[in-house]
């Protein structure tokens, strides 16, 4: 599952992670941070550079780290490293957060020691890391030439048959999130039935989501599967453990004025500060929803501080990706404008601790988009098309973490 690691928030041996680490060789000492990272503790390549001479290279989805003779491969969402034939598994991935490479914290203090055939000793109490000296190494019992090493996996897990209807070969669960309900309705809808507002068609559209992501093997769990009123900040957690995708599903609306049934068409957020006018009247518009709630103890405004959070930031690639290409599909099948990917500070997408996307399914305000929203088939049209983008997500990370590779395709 992606990220399934993710929520480990111990450090070596099952204790807190240390706020640093001390690398001392025979050159001096350093003191190096550890960063918690979706739960994870771990350290910044660039970190290691000048207390252990570490160079690392970054090419697509792979990453190398050089230190010595020792070259460990990567792949960026993988929790394996690789030295020559032997492979080394790892509590977690490795990251790729704005160019720097964040390595889990037990490649430092387990498979950099074992690959290195006792030229390093990690000393757990102390939380250091030590280069032996050259002339103590020929008499350590430690020494083992590495093709020697016993791996901690010799291979990755095995993988399923490619399922027939989507190719994907590993279990996946996503979080469908139908937005508002209960007492609160969302827009009510000015080209919509008699009766009915947003909540009801997103109700419709997430069930027809599910059902569709069922059919092609994926695990689904809804937030909402009557007309009731989850709170915002309930539904994003939803998607911590076990849960690898996050997707509301909203319509858009125009306020009233002379150009509200104008605007039309698709567009699909990630968590971001909003840029534009129109990311503000959306984010705005979608956050108001906590009024309704009887708890208003989250904040709706600026996520400057959520974006600071590098928690938050882990996922802020995949999700824009995972935005994109759902983007695509709908777009493909709508009858309004393609208005592109869009970020705004969204709560609802704060809260998921793994890719979140929220999809304004088309405009209630507009007389085109409304028609096509309020029937079976324009609904169906839309469920389908986010299944396309989401299987497409899922294929492509397969192929960057190494399952294709790992499976002899």
């Amino acid at each position: 599952m992606i990220a399934l690691f993710a929520s480990l928030a111990l450090g070596p041996g099952g204790v807190a992670p240390p706020p640093a680490v001390i690398i001392a060789t025979p050159r001096g000492e350093a003191v190096v941070p550890v960063v918690v990272v979706g739960g994870v503790p771990r350290i910044a390549s660039a970190r290691l550079a000048a207390p252990l001479g570490l160079l690392a290279r970054l090419e697509g989805a792979r990453a190398t780290v050089t230190l010595g003779t020792l070259e460990f491969r990567f792949e960026i969402g993988s929790p394996f490293a690789s030295v020559g034939d032997v492979v080394y598994a790892l509590v977690a991935p490795p990251l790729l957060l704005r160019d720097t490479l964040l390595l889990p914290l037990p490649w430092l203090t387990d498979a950099l020691p074992r690959a290195a055939g006792g030229r390093y000793r990690w000393i757990a109490g102390a939380a250091r890391l030590e280069e032996l000296p050259a002339d103590s190494l020929a008499d350590s019992v430690a020494v083992t030439p590495v093709a020697a090493v016993t791996p901690a996996v010799a291979t990755p897990p095995p993988l399923a048959p490619p399922n027939p209807l989507t190719g994907l070969r590993r279990s996946y669960t996503v979080v469908v999130d139908p937005g508002h309900g209960g007492r609160d309705p969302g827009n009510p809808g000015r080209f919509l039935p008699t009766g009915q507002t947003e909540k009801d068609v997103t109700l419709q559209i997430g069930r027809l989501l599910r059902a569709e992501l069922v059919r092609r093997g994926i695990i689904v769990r809804m937030t909402r599967t009557t007309d009731t009123l989850i709170a915002l900040g309930d539904r994003g957690p939803m998607c911590r453990k076990d849960c690898d995708l996050f997707v509301s599903i909203h319509l858009n609306s125009m306020p009233k004025g002379r150009r509200q049934g104008v605007p039309n068409g698709v567009e699909t957020y990630f968590l971001s500060d909003a840029k534009t006018e129109d990311q503000r009247r959306v984010a705005q518009m979608e956050n108001d929803a906590i009024r309704f709630e009887t708890a208003t103890a989250v904040a709706t405004g600026d996520v400057g501080f959520i974006l600071r959070d590098l928690q938050q930031n882990e996922y802020l690639r995949e999700s824009a990706r995972l935005a994109d290409l759902v983007q695509q599909q709908v777009a493909g099948i709508h009858p309004g404008d393609n208005r592109g990917v869009q970020q705004a500070g969204l709560h609802v997408l704060s809260t998921a601790g793994r890719p979140a996307i929220l999809v304004e399914a088309g405009f209630a305000t507009n007389k085109s988009d409304g028609s096509f929203l309020s029937t079976a088939l324009g609904q169906r049209k839309i469920a389908h098309a986010v299944a396309d983008g989401i299987v497409a997500y899922l294929l492509e990370y397969e192929r960057k973490s190494g399952a294709v590779a790992g499976a002899g395709r």
